[in-house]
């Protein structure tokens, strides 16, 4: 006795579609959730950056008594090296290697601890500075904004997701003692593009150089800096600055001038070509995170309002404002 051969039936056109959508609808489900998973890693590895920056800040707070100035020395009087903020923290970073070339022969190195992994404007973490760059005062033109004291022969800078806060280091530094309006609610360092530019305004273009600055030309700032100085230029890796003088606008309170302080909140939901190269930008949508003077990392949304962040800006300026 034979049997009949079994015919295999495959599946038709509509259990394939039926497939093919599940399929779909899956997918449709994953990916954004990967894209939340990926989002909530770069907040952390940046959360855990500005926590590196701010713990060598509190060492270098202990070793010498206060912090570092934006430019100038530090710890020895004026025998020691003059660098940035970031260059004086190296040591605190595992950085004595590189600490020890100087100022000049280590600003052209990227550093792990300065990436956002987030931000799409840091590319391979070195921008090239010439002496012919785009006037940072003017719509057309070119300037010179190479330091006195770095060899022009070198024209790579190593870049930085994250700026200081110029109103706490300022030109001499500052003692967390002397932070009025506590140190949980002052930020020391916040996440910024590390290369911006925008279609129009003053300045067109800058970019967040970690060892880059200048010695100020004068301690006064109640009526803003000539334009075209470098103290101005848009290179230093620096927040809260602007170069602007006068009354404090209504808006604000507080008992000190404006003296060049940035009083505008952050840009959010904004790409480094389209970002105000003076201005701190949220790298991550809607949420910027900075490193407070008390070693926390905070956050503040989109929500937040100018004087609010001016007032986290601001050591002493009697502004306490809730950044969330």
């Amino acid at each position: 006795m034979h049997l009949a051969p079994r015919v295999r039936r495959g599946f038709t056109l509509i259990e394939l579609l039926v497939v093919i959508a599940i399929i779909a609808i899956l997918i449709g489900l994953l990916v954004p959730a990967v894209q939340k998973v990926r989002v909530a890693a770069v907040r952390l590895q940046s959360r855990n950056n500005l926590k590196q920056l701010g713990l060598a800040m509190h060492d270098a707070h202990d070793t010498y008594g206060k912090t570092p100035p934006m430019f100038g020395y530090y710890g020895g009087g004026t025998s020691g090296p003059a660098g940035t903020v970031f260059y004086h923290i190296l040591p605190y970073l595992e950085q004595d290697n590189l600490y020890r070339m100087g100022p000049d022969g280590s600003r052209s190195s990227p550093l792990k601890v300065l990436q956002h992994p987030g931000d799409p404007s840091y590319g391979t973490g070195t921008f090239t500075l010439t002496a012919s760059m785009p006037a940072w005062w003017a719509a057309t033109g070119t300037a010179n904004p190479i330091p006195p004291w770095a060899n022009p022969a070198n024209t790579t800078w190593g870049l930085s997701s994250y700026s200081a806060n110029w109103q706490v280091y300022g030109d001499y530094g500052i003692k967390l003692t002397d932070i009025a309006d506590g140190t949980s609610n002052t930020i020391l360092f916040n996440e910024k593009f590390a290369v911006s530019s925008r279609p129009v305004g003053n300045p067109l273009s800058g970019a967040n150089l970690w060892g880059y600055g200048v010695f100020p030309i004068t301690n006064d700032y109640s009526q803003g800096l000539p334009p075209d100085c470098l103290y101005a230029s848009p290179y230093w890796a620096r927040s809260a600055f602007v170069n602007r003088g006068g009354p404090v606008p209504t808006a604000w309170t507080g008992n000190i001038p404006w003296n060049c302080r940035c009083m505008l909140r952050p840009e959010f939901n904004i790409l480094p070509t389209q970002a105000h190269p003076l201005k701190s930008q949220a790298i991550t949508g809607d949420i910027i995170y900075m490193a407070m003077a008390d070693g926390s990392v905070r956050s503040a949304t989109s929500a937040i309002s100018d004087p609010a962040w001016s007032a986290a800006e601001t050591p002493s300026n009697g502004e306490v404002q809730v950044l969330e």
